[in-house]
């Protein structure tokens, strides 16, 4: 029974889609520090927050059932990712649902600024008429500088080109095909800097963007420019910024969000050229029904199906997808999990190689799974999401390889492990319309076999009677087999046997086996689990 914790105020008709789920049961707490999260988390599979909890890695240190951490809203800076990635937690957040409320209040920000609508106001409440004092300016015929074109960027330059503004922007992943379409065009950071009369920033906060907007960057801009920040705090250097505005180095800025929220050490205190709101932006109605709604949907389909949509630390799988993609992985996992017990010595390093037609073109869950099933005999828990921080954190390198040419089949899949004794390759492919999965090389030996329950593969020279005494040892021991594969890279050379067992095969029983002649190695692989 799924038991998901609310927290943050989530609206009431996304707290009624977990209600109505079959089996879900859910409890509703106000914002916890992270002290009081970690004491708590472990009751719970999925965790929904907005932007006063803090997720950090202590809160998640003890959360061994939490399964998916749902952010109502796009940012995830109050989360960490890598602790739950690690934890193998999927996070996910709703990057549409408050797109039009924070392009919106951008254009609020702008105009408030611009207009100097919030002093004239002030200065109503006090009794005053004063009209000379608040002098504005239009936006028409204005060079606006947009940072960051995505969802938010792109519906601001759209109406920002409506009120007949010159857009520039800079994104360093935006295609001028795409910038074309927007009727946007498409300039470096200085040459935005140097040329705009507006700024809005709308870009996500990472190491590249952080303090992006400094006092060295003051410099190349007007002194009759204007900031606007409704995207992260700290993109914005504020220090810089408040030293900015008292020396009129620029002539306003109007910001939303902040370094500290609560907003704490105010620098922009006693400035009359700064607008600020309270995170604002996705405090709307119409936003927080919609994330609300979008979130529960999302993590619901998860718990239930496996779908992942919308997930910041994990590519996401629509349900239909993951059903196309279940047989590869499926076989990925079996192909991960069987070398990880057949090879011997540390592993140091793991290649994952497609070739032919695999029918997908996003193949990362496919080697997600196979590192996953890598992992799963060697660490206390791992999924797709944790399996390469695993692998990270163990100094194993992993890489993958997409060859469109087919090899002895239409498909197949390679793992090639290296450890620090030895390296062993193993494909699979899939049979019976990509339903049917079968490990069909070890090493170069090709053979036919089902990836589960017991399986022991011998490596021997190419002589008569070296299976029939193998089985004899195998049924002595009262272990049945259930299926047999032979296969020998030429005649009288190396060749392989491979057995699926009904049962595990003793150690006693393998030396036994070690020991026929011409049984080079004797190795068991058990599936199961």
């Amino acid at each position: 029974m799924p038991k998901i914790l609310v927290l943050d105020g989530l609206s009431e008709e996304g707290i009624e889609i977990f209600r109505q789920a079959p089996g879900f049961e859910v409890d509703v707490k106000p914002p916890q520090k992270p002290e009081e999260l970690a004491a708590i988390i472990n009751e719970y599979d999925g965790l929904v927050v907005r932007s006063a909890t803090k997720v950090t890695a202590a809160a998640l240190e003890k959360a061994n059932r939490l399964r998916v951490i749902g952010r109502a809203g796009a940012g995830t800076d109050n989360i960490d990712k890598d602790a739950a990635t690690k934890k193998g937690i999927v996070v996910m957040n709703t990057p549409g649902g408050n797109t039009i409320s924070t392009c919106e209040h951008t254009f609020a920000l702008m105009f408030a600024l611009l207009r100097k609508i919030p002093a004239a106001h002030a200065s109503m409440m006090a009794g005053k008429w004063d009209r000379k004092s608040f002098m504005g300016t239009e936006v028409k015929g204005k060079t606006l500088g947009i940072i960051g074109v995505g969802r938010i960027g792109g519906e601001v330059a759209k109406r920002a080109i409506a009120f007949e503004m010159k857009v520039i922007a800079y994104d360093p992943i935006l295609t001028k095909l795409k910038a074309e379409a927007l009727g946007v065009e498409l300039v470096d950071l200085d040459e935005l800097f140097s040329r705009a009369d507006i700024i809005t920033i709308h870009a996500p906060k990472t190491d590249k963007t952080m303090n992006l907007i400094n006092a060295e960057t003051f410099k190349k801009m007007k002194p009759t420019v204007r900031i606007i920040n409704a995207a992260r705090g700290g993109i914005v250097n504020e220090n810089d910024l408040a030293e900015a505005l008292k020396q009129k180095k620029i002539a306003g800025a109007a910001l939303d969000v902040y370094t500290s929220e609560p907003f704490q050490n105010n620098p922009f205190l006693g400035l009359d050229n700064i607008v600020m709101t309270p995170h604002l932006a996705a405090s709307t109605d119409e936003a927080q029904l919609t994330v609300a709604i979008d979130i529960a949907k999302q993590m619901v389909d998860y718990l239930t199906t496996g779908a992942i949509v919308n997930a910041v630390n994990v590519p996401s799988l629509d349900s239909e997808t993951r059903n196309k993609l279940q047989p590869l992985i499926y076989l990925a996992e079996r192909l991960g999990r069987f070398q990880s017990l057949f090879v011997k010595g540390k592993p140091t390093a793991i290649e994952i190689e497609y070739a032919g037609d695999i029918g997908v073109n996003d193949t990362y869950p496919i080697t997600a799974s196979a590192l996953k099933g890598f992992l799963e005999p060697l660490v206390e828990t791992v999924n797709i999401v944790s399996a390469p921080s695993y692998l990270e954190e163990y100094g194993i390198r992993y890489s993958e390889v997409r060859s469109p040419q087919p090899t002895d089949y239409a498909f197949s899949m390679t793992l090639k492990v290296t450890t620090d004794e030895e390296e062993h390759r193993v494909a699979g492919t899939l049979f019976g319309h990509k339903k049917d999965p079968r490990i069909c090389v070890i090493d170069h030996t090709r053979v036919d076999v089902r990836p589960e329950g017991h399986i022991l593969v011998c490596f021997n020279e190419d002589k008569p009677l070296i299976i029939g005494r193998v089985a004899t040892i195998i049924g002595e021991a009262g272990v049945n087999i259930a299926d047999m594969t032979l296969g020998r890279d030429e005649r009288g050379g190396r060749a392989a046997t491979v057995l699926n067992l009904d049962a595990p095969l003793t150690e006693e029983i393998l030396e036994k086996i070690r020991k026929v002649p011409y049984v080079n190695q004797a190795r068991l692989v058990c599936l199961n689990g």
